[in-house]
């Protein structure tokens, strides 16, 4: 399947200017800027990545050698949720530099109604980690308003570039994939736009099947001899796959990521991949975990000479710790990794309580890794895990500062208004516990349209005109950043109860399909209301009103396709047809979709 972009949407992102692509295949599209950074250099160690010298000669795989995993030593436990509360570092990414020293993103809770931050940690060893710093949350009123999570970052041409996983809709369901980038680990980062870097995100991987289940999302990246290997999962409703796309490593990667197919189909309930290049082997290797959260969940590995289709070649439990899941594995900088590296694998575990959902601590534990001919063993040998005794830990009494935050992050004004408050002024500790700001002397406002608002001493007032800011907050060397909109009525301030659709486009125009293809995507709208609220529209009353704003779709050869009234396409026949869409009766796009 190959889909065709509408070129007048990238250059449009909403009710603004700005963007929101779609890239190609199974609604791959172009993403993610950075919007509440926060700046400054970061852990100690983490400016200037030493690079590796010691590349090993190119090695052709052999389908008949296997990499072999084993569990070195003791877990190292490196987070350990409050016992009165819950918390978590889950889903790694963990980047070693040929000095030793170790840089490791992780999932951490959010603050204010949002889902997931991401944060990095630092080690001059590769075992005792300092500081943690907060570096990726959402734009307010983006398209990754809801979550920044599942970090996987690599580093070329002078930039790590940090995937992760994102939605505009409650409830955790159509995930999509965006990407951001920063010269230093611990940031600040922009995100990729859907041109560019920098300004509002738009993803890279855009899913568009059934919009009742998780959608895309956990990115891994890889680069060899200059291609860029993009592993992410896909949950639909045909099944949970690994998928991958390529492309070159110029700063606009993300706008040409092409899609290759099924890396492999998702078993015993697992999580998303690690993947590796293992230059001794000249193998690509996969690191997940399966049967998460459970008794008997483990480690298991998968195998590619391409780096395009893998296969299970082992299962491993012994040694880990019980109710493991979202693993990360430590790798250099371009994703590729040596059997003499001090290798580790970083993972979430707790004690199995169902009750204990987003309680999670988090162990490091080495690996060895071996090649050996023979069969693989991807039932594993039988010997299941050990169960940590103490996973939990009291709250620090002077903890430290890792984000500050604000609570709303998108204020909205009269053009006439003056001296309205800029409150839910916070920090934040290691366990996203929020401290109020006392000390306002120490908060300095910047990055605004001074034309368009005004601050003083935390109050806002707008000039008269109406249109939106960005305003970045900066304390004690952290920030955050927060949009305002100046309105000229009542009936432009969001959730109007009187609002109408004022444009109606689509997210992709041109859809080219395989007759009796399983994938079968959604047509969506993308709604931008009076009320300057804007969403996607396919009957669902996840973000939109169907009854309020129902959409229809008319065919104009069903023998061609059929679409079904909340939009999903099925090729009938070969063939060319066009889908007209129409919400609540007022605004309408066409589609073109051409079976093959």
């Amino acid at each position: 399947m190959r889909l065709i972009i509408d070129k007048e949407l990238v250059k449009r992102k909403m009710k603004r200017k700005k963007t929101f692509a779609v890239l190609l295949c199974t609604a791959l599209a172009a993403a993610a800027s950075a919007a509440l950074l926060l700046s400054g250099c970061g852990p100690k160690g983490s400016k200037r990545p030493k690079l590796f010298n010691d590349t090993l000669p190119a090695v052709e795989p052999d389908p008949g050698t296997h990499v072999s995993v084993a569990a070195g030593g003791e877990p190292n436990v490196i987070y350990k949720p409050p016992v009165d509360g819950s918390g978590y570092r889950y889903g790694p990414s963990i980047m070693y530099y040929a000095d030793g020293s170790c840089d490791a993103w992780f999932s951490t809770p959010g603050y204010g109604g949002e889902w997931d931050w991401i944060t990095v940690k630092h080690s001059d060893d590769g075992i005792n980690f300092g500081d943690e710093k907060v570096v990726l949350v959402p734009t307010p009123d983006s398209m990754d308003k809801f979550s920044c999570c599942d970090p996987g970052v690599i580093y070329f041409g002078g930039y790590y570039y940090l995937g992760y996983t994102s939605t505009i809709v409650e409830g955790g369901v159509n995930n999509n994939v965006f990407v951001a980038r920063s010269r230093n680990a611990a940031g600040p980062y922009e995100k990729w736009n859907g041109s560019g870097w920098g300004g509002d995100p738009a993803p890279v991987v855009y899913y568009d099947e059934g919009d009742t289940i998780y959608g895309a999302g956990e990115p891994s990246m890889v680069v060899r001899d200059g291609v860029l290997y993009f592993y992410y999962t896909w949950a639909c409703p045909d099944g949970e796959f690994i998928k991958v796309a390529t492309s070159d490593t110029a700063e606009d990667w993300p706008a040409r990521l092409t899609y290759r197919g099924d890396a492999y189909e998702k078993i015993n309930s697992q999580d998303s991949c690690d993947v590796t290049y293992l230059e001794d082997a000249g193998k690509f290797v996969a690191f997940t975990t399966q049967f998460r959260f459970a008794e008997n969940s483990g480690l298991v590995l998968l195998e590619s000479e391409d780096g395009i289709t893998f296969r299970h070649t082992q299962y491993l439990c012994e040694g880990l710790y019980k109710h493991l899941h979202s693993l990360g594995v430590s790798k250099r900088p371009d994703g590729h990794i040596q059997l003499k590296d001090k290798l580790f694998v970083g993972y979430a575990f707790s004690d199995g309580d169902g009750l204990n959902w987003g309680k999670w601590a988090t162990a490091f534990q080495h690996l060895e890794l071996a090649l050996y001919k023979g069969e693989p063993q991807p039932e594993g040998n039988g010997r299941l895990g050990v169960r940590c005794g103490e996973w939990l830990t009291e709250r620090p009494a002077d903890p430290p500062m890792i984000a500050i935050a604000t609570h709303p992050r998108v204020i909205e004004l009269f053009s006439e208004e003056v001296d309205a408050n800029i409150g839910g002024l916070v920090w934040l500790d290691p366990m996203l516990s929020a401290h109020e700001i006392k000390d306002t002397s120490k908060l300095k406002f910047s990055g605004y349209d001074k034309s368009l608002i005004s601050i003083k001493k935390g109050r806002i007032s707008s000039n008269g005109s109406t249109g939106e800011t960005t305003v970045k907050v900066r304390y004690n060397g952290l920030e955050t950043e927060l949009k305002v909109y100046v309105r000229s009525s009542v009936s432009e301030f969001q959730g109007s109860s009187t609002k109408k659709v004022v444009e109606f486009t689509p997210v992709i125009s041109e859809y080219e399909l395989t007759a009796g293809q399983t994938h079968k995507p959604q047509i969506r709208g993308l709604v931008r209301f009076s009320d300057n609220t804007w969403a996607e529209a396919y009957n669902s009353d996840k973000m939109v009103s169907a009854k309020r704003f129902p959409v229809t779709y008319t065919v104009s050869d069903e023998s061609v396709i059929k679409v079904n009234d909340r939009g999903i396409i099925t090729p009938k026949a070969p063939g060319t047809a066009e889908v007209t869409v129409t919400i609540a009766g007022e605004k309408s796009f066409v589609v073109k979709v051409k079976v093959n």
